[in-house]
């Protein structure tokens, strides 16, 4: 379906806004009209009995009415909390917005079929009030339940030409309305939108109540600020947002914005030929190197506009150099370098190192480049046919250091007495260095190690040095603490809370003096070597404390302690389905209940027993006319109850 121009939506807004007449012998009559009073004539003086003056949607309802776009009923009524079904706002927004009347051969919804009286109507206006789309099941419409405050909002943005890219806070709605996570997920932006723009909004008490069905007054209201929007947009100017580069190399620079829904846009006088959902990119050729200004302008239908100007310069760069990674500093004496030149002017531009060419390609290189101890400077010039260059320096500092020493890992602490050490070692000026472990001697090659080191109870000092042949020394210091500890305990998971009584534990303990560590709950010994368990701890009512300990043979224990909160709660309790309404005079009633303390709860209705086991039931329940109300109470061997309340209908 093909969205009218806004201009067209507001003037339609402004001739007709709502018409619904009788669709059926059922359905209510002048749920809001578009008839002019009195052939057409403004009616200053049209008074509802049922509307006072500090009634909230007054002014809205005085001034719809007297300018004869709504009107009452035969009894001087206008009946503001009167409301309205999805089908009869359907056909509402389908008249107001002049909108085509398809009739496809095969519907839409399965609950709208060709020969109901809302039929044509749904198909319209099925891009502004949508149905429901259940996975793997049929669209449904329900066209007979109340139109709701969401559905309303979404239709007033869609018709008047907004889309989710015009939403500006995204956080409006968690902002404004505590109960937010009741609006329907895949509409929330339609309804921010509504929201944001003063469509629509909420409560005293901070809520919106997105389900709620909507009432004659607030339809007034909504519509009465969609006109003042609708004009406020046409008034105003046209929004536009406009990106360019300052400064650009390239001979076609691009123009990217945002710009309002059917504005037009030129740039210095030429039109932009593809805008799509309000934003556009338009390339604007440059003919030689200097300043342009560029001028664009957003025109609406109505002859407003916006304008925007911007500078951009045009400039031919150097050469693109890029330089391969070259470190800051390094003990070689030789190192080699490389890079890549690109132009966009030229295929071959020339480079040079400290002034000598080295280059005359794309790609390029040079090895064994002798540096000086010290720093070396390294400037590096691509230059190119029309003599533009690009510099880039590089600086590196020579240092001839000491070998270059490795450590494999060693823990800063341990409760093994003794250790065993490994390493690298390399040079690049000597083939051989010699590494000493605390003055001592321990390799005389790339790679070094040395097993069972004896560590003394407590903190132990490991220094490592290696000396190259030219007395160039590197160093090394090590820490680790040496402690006999007490055993690893780890107990596996135990919840937090629980409404079970009985709980099993279990767990593993090693270490590394001990192969059979004792280990205790609650002073009571569960486990004498690597793996233990417990099953049938019984827990007492609130909080639970279990203190773990593990005792090794040397005396050393280590303590974990878990706590866990029994809490007895009631029984499980699942009612089948019942109706809301029914005409049938009798009904029965069925359902599940379990319960992890008790295997056979009590099920009572409205203090009836029924049932005494995991499932329950009664038939043939008689009904009274109107409302009926079953209260389901299950109850444990705990006392532990949970009720489940249902209602009724009953009508004839």
């Amino acid at each position: 379906m093909v969205m009218k121009s806004k201009r067209l939506v507001c003037i339609m807004l402004s001739l007709l806004l709502f018409q619904c007449s009788t669709f059926t012998a059922a359905a209510v009559d002048n749920v809001l009209q578009n008839q002019a009073v009195n052939g057409g004539v403004i009616n200053q003086n049209i008074v509802f009995v049922d509307l006072k003056t500090d009634h909230w949607a007054y002014e809205a309802i005085s001034d719809l009415s007297k300018k004869g776009y709504i009107n009452g009923y035969e009894d001087e009524t206008f009946k503001p909390d009167n409301s309205i079904t999805r089908e009869e706002f359907a056909k509402l927004i389908a008249t107001t917005f002049y909108l085509d009347i398809p009739s496809p051969k095969a519907p839409s919804y399965y609950d709208v079929q060709t020969d109901k009286w809302s039929y044509p109507y749904v198909e319209a206006a099925k891009d502004f009030l949508t149905g429901y789309y259940p996975p793997g099941g049929k669209a449904f419409f329900s066209p007979e339940i109340k139109a709701t405050r969401e559905d309303v909002a979404v239709a007033l943005v869609k018709t008047l030409g907004l889309t989710t890219n015009d939403l500006t806070n995204k956080n409006i709605l968690d902002r404004k309305f505590k109960d937010v996570s009741k609006v329907s997920y895949g509409i929330r932006d339609y309804v921010a939108i509504a929201t944001e723009r003063s469509l629509i909004s909420g409560y005293e008490d901070g809520t919106f109540r997105p389900d709620k069905p909507i009432t004659r007054a607030e339809i007034a209201t909504l519509l009465y600020r969609a006109i003042k929007t609708s004009a406020k947009d046409q008034g105003d100017g046209p929004l536009l947002k406009v990106s360019v580069p300052e400064k650009t190399s390239n001979s076609t620079v691009y123009i990217s914005g945002t710009v309002s829904n059917n504005a037009k846009v030129t740039i210095n006088g030429k039109d932009v030929t593809k805008i799509i959902d309000g934003q556009f990119k338009e390339g604007f050729k440059l003919e030689k190197e200097g300043s342009y200004e560029l001028t664009i302008i957003a025109t609406l239908s109505s002859g407003k506009t916006n304008t925007i100007v911007k500078k951009v310069t045009y400039e031919i760069e150097g050469p693109e150099l890029k330089i391969d990674d070259i470190p800051e500093t390094t003990s070689s004496q030789t190192i080699s370098i490389s890079g890549t030149v690109t132009d966009k002017n030229d295929s071959f531009p020339t480079v040079y190192l400290n002034d000598e060419k080295i280059h005359g390609s794309n790609y390029f290189s040079k090895s064994d480049i002798v540096l000086v101890e010290g720093e070396n400077i390294l400037v590096f010039k691509a230059k190119n046919s029309l003599d533009k260059v690009t510099t880039i320096t590089k600086k590196i500092t020579f240092t001839a250091g000491g070998p270059t020493l490795k450590i494999d890992e060693i823990p800063e602490t341990t409760n093994s007495q003794t250790i065993s050490i490994s390493g690298t070692v390399t040079d690049k000026n000597d083939s051989f260095p010699t590494v000493y472990l605390n003055d001592e001697k321990i390799g005389g090659s790339s790679y070094f190690s040395k097993s069972d080191i004896v560590l003394v109870e407590g903190e132990n000092i490991l220094v490592f040095k290696a000396k190259n042949n030219v007395d160039k020394v590197t160093t090394i210091t090590k820490k680790i603490t040496f402690t006999a500890g007490g055993p690893i305990l780890k107990v596996d998971d135990i919840p937090e809370t629980t409404n079970s009584q009985t709980i099993s534990i279990s767990g593993t303990v090693t270490d590394k003096n001990d192969s059979f560590p004792t280990v205790y709950l609650n002073d009571e010994k569960i486990g004498g070597s690597s793996y233990f368990s417990k099953r049938d701890i019984v827990l007492a009512e609130g909080e639970n404390i279990l203190i773990f300990k593990a005792k090794n043979s040397v005396g050393k224990v280590t303590t974990v302690t878990k706590r866990i909160t029994f809490t007895a709660g009631g029984p499980i309790l699942k009612v089948d389905y019942i109706p809301e309404k029914t005409s049938s005079s009798k009904i029965s009633v069925s359902g599940t209940v379990t319960d992890k303390n008790d295997s056979f709860p009590l099920v009572y209705l409205n203090d009836e027993k029924i049932g005494g086991s995991s499932y329950f039931s009664k038939y043939d329940i008689p009904l009274k006319a109107g409302e009926n109300t079953f209260v389901f109470k299950a109850v444990n061997n705990l006392g532990k109850s949970s009720t489940v309340t249902k209602s009724v209908y009953y009508q004839k």
